[in-house]
């Protein structure tokens, strides 16, 4: 999912020619930009819910590509390896707090009811 959003985000970057721009952070943000960032977020969200794996975070990847915090090709699957491991990070802490994440992979059969509800939050 964080994937969705790095390429919507240099997507954006090589639409607008910012690709080798310096990063928003040091130049300001202006109206290419804008555009720049107007596109990651919307592609990202368009390609999440069209392919039904919406993960708001990914819209933050592809912020921090648009606004130039990473553009070099090479740091892109570096960032794809750090939310990876952040997401592991979060699977052994919640299962070490006793916390059932990631929600559809409880570590003890669900009743009934709780996969009906389940089925409710999942698109």
């Amino acid at each position: 999912r964080a994937g969705i959003g790095i390429l919507c985000g240099y997507g954006a970057l090589l639409l607008t020619g910012l690709q080798h721009a310096p990063s928003a952070t040091v130049i300001g943000v202006d109206g290419a930009r804008v555009l720049a960032t107007c596109i990651a977020l919307s592609t990202t969200a368009a390609l999440m819910i069209l392919l039904k794996v919406v993960h708001p975070p990914a819209g933050a990847t592809a912020l921090m590509v648009s606004l130039g915090v990473v553009t070099n090709p090479y740091q892109l699957p570096l960032l794809e390896v750090a939310v990876g491991i952040l997401a592991l990070e979060a699977f052994i802490a919640n299962r070490i707090a006793g916390v059932e994440f990631p929600i559809w992979m409880p570590r003890v059969p669900m009743s009934a009811e709780g996969v009906k509800l389940l089925a409710e939050r999942l698109p």
